[in-house]
């Protein structure tokens, strides 16, 4: 018996091949995927979430409620037979994700994931009966990380459950009825299989748990990271990048019980699917008109810096982006961080330059801070910096391994504070004062702090900021705040301060 399994996930809604920054054919997108999908009856398209969020496309369909939902009609095109729910699916609210399945020609599954009222069209699993009589039973699960980074709003219409127990019970359920099991989890691994790095902790990414429930095949996402199949404590598991990069191929031959797997992992090489691109030419035409659109100007261009000389000398990208959130927020004191790499801001800036510069679906939250929450904090970004062998300044090799996470230090901006880089690890940090005057704050003092969302979640070892007070939350999507102060001002200027005073300063050779 043969069944073959052709697998997606994190399209983040990149379909066309393109970044939206550059106009030249990448090697990405959903349209060059799609001649690798050859259908037959043995055959099921899986898709493992994080599909509506995450490229200017989405932004605009969201933004101008461009329904049917693209992503809809090109899933509809390939065939897909089952997806599962990604958490940055639910970043536009439940509303909006209903809407969106219900244009869906295929199933979503996803067991621990269900809203309150019933509204969403999400099946624990299914059991699907191909042709030549082979049963498979299909059932997929989210990271539980969802709990710690989705809006209250959104929290408060849904019941997630723990994706390991619940993948458990589909499975003894399944079991006994079907020939060949599948889990589709938008998660990943803890620790990279083949070296044995540790690739995170906690349980965002629970992918070893569920390998070890017994499923046949478990196919995972959310990492954005290749890795062809493989056998992993009882099950053949597989993880495919994002933007539709790759997809994965898996064929299984055999009878319950005793499958021999092959795995083949395709790039987007093809020629773009041309009925896609029919299908599809009038929301591409529609969205490059709006991403091409000028929203205002700067005082000069913003280019990259490298991830160690912007924190050592200040960054105006990251000042532009706290600029947006006091203002947004109404307060004196704000926090952001960039990218690992970031794209430039020309003098004339576009729409597209400005989704491309904020890909992010980050809303902001102001936190009540004591002085003692700020010393934690700020020991935190201080951590960052580390001295090389000479005495240079260097970056400390946790933000660099296993994986680069410069995205998890901070700019503050409407405070200056001191650091010794020559002191241990949490007494770094010396005088703080009031940018606007030059003055210490007091041991009593507390203040107002604006954060992303993302960061108010705690992500990035800032663990204890969750426990803070919510003065209040901006739910304006931040990219859509950067918009409008553009379109408000018109011309922006733009300052290279760094809040960071280096007491002891290293010597800066190279970034």
């Amino acid at each position: 018996m043969h069944f073959r399994a052709v697998f997606t996930a994190d399209i983040h809604g990149y379909l066309f091949p393109t970044d939206y920054v550059t106009d030249p054919v990448k090697e990405m997108g959903l349209l060059r995927l799609m001649p690798h999908f050859q259908r037959d009856n043995e055959t099921l398209l899986l898709d493992g979430g994080d599909t509506i969020q995450g490229s200017p496309l989405t932004s605009w369909a969201h933004r101008e409620n461009a329904w049917p939902h693209p992503c809809a009609k090109l899933f509809n095109l390939a065939g897909y037979d089952y997806v599962t729910i990604g958490n940055h699916d639910l970043d536009y609210g439940t509303d909006y994700y209903c809407a969106y399945l219900r244009q869906l020609k295929a199933k979503c599954v996803c067991a621990n994931i269900r809203d309150r009222e019933g509204k969403l069209p999400v099946l624990s699993s299914v059991v699907h009966t191909l042709p030549n009589g082979l049963k498979i039973g299909v059932t997929g699960v989210c990271t539980q990380q969802l709990m710690r980074w989705e809006k209250k709003d959104v929290l408060s219409t849904l019941i997630i459950e723990d994706p390991v127990l619940r993948a458990g019970e589909e499975l003894q359920a399944l079991r006994d009825e079907c020939d060949l099991t599948v889990c589709i989890y938008h998660g990943g691994f803890s620790r990279d299989p083949v070296p044995g790095k540790t690739l995170s902790v906690g349980l965002e990414n629970q992918g070893e748990s569920l390998c070890d429930l017994g499923f046949d095949l478990v196919l995972c996402a959310h990492q954005h990271r290749s890795m062809p199949g493989r056998r992993i404590g009882r099950s053949f598991a597989v993880q495919v990048p994002s933007r539709g990069t790759e997809c994965c191929i898996l064929d299984a031959t055999g009878q319950k019980g005793a499958w021999q797997i092959e795995c083949s992992m395709l790039r987007a090489s093809c020629e773009p699917s041309e009925e896609g691109i029919q299908l599809l030419q009038d929301e591409k035409k529609a969205n490059r008109h709006w991403l091409d659109s000028t929203v205002g100007s700067l005082d000069r261009p913003l280019l990259p810096e490298a991830p160690l000389h912007r924190a050592y000398f200040g960054s105006p990208m990251a000042n532009l982006i706290n600029q947006v959130q006091n203002e947004a927020a109404g307060t004196e004191f704000s926090a952001c961080s960039l990218p690992n790499a970031v794209s430039p801001l020309p003098e004339t800036v576009s729409i597209r330059d400005i989704l491309s510069f904020y890909p992010h679906p980050n809303t902001l939250v102001v936190l009540h801070m004591r002085m003692k929450d700020l010393r934690r904090y700020l020991e935190q970004c201080a951590a960052y910096f580390a001295l090389d062998e000479q005495g240079n300044a260097a970056i400390c090799t946790r933000y660099l391994e296993p994986k680069a996470h410069h995205y998890h230090y901070d700019f503050l901006y409407g405070l200056n504070y001191e650091v010794d880089v020559c002191l241990p690890e949490g007494g770094r940090v010396g005088r703080i004062l009031r940018e606007s005057d030059g003055t210490e704050l007091r041991p009593d003092e507390e203040i107002d702090v604006c954060f992303s969302s993302y960061r108010a979640s705690g992500i990035g070892g800032f663990d204890f900021l969750k426990s803070l007070p919510v003065v209040r939350e901006i739910r304006t999507p931040v990219r859509s705040l950067i918009i409008s102060y553009f379109e408000r001002r018109g011309r922006v200027e733009t300052d290279g301060r760094n809040p960071v005073h280096f007491k002891t300063a290293p010597k800066m050779v190279s970034y």
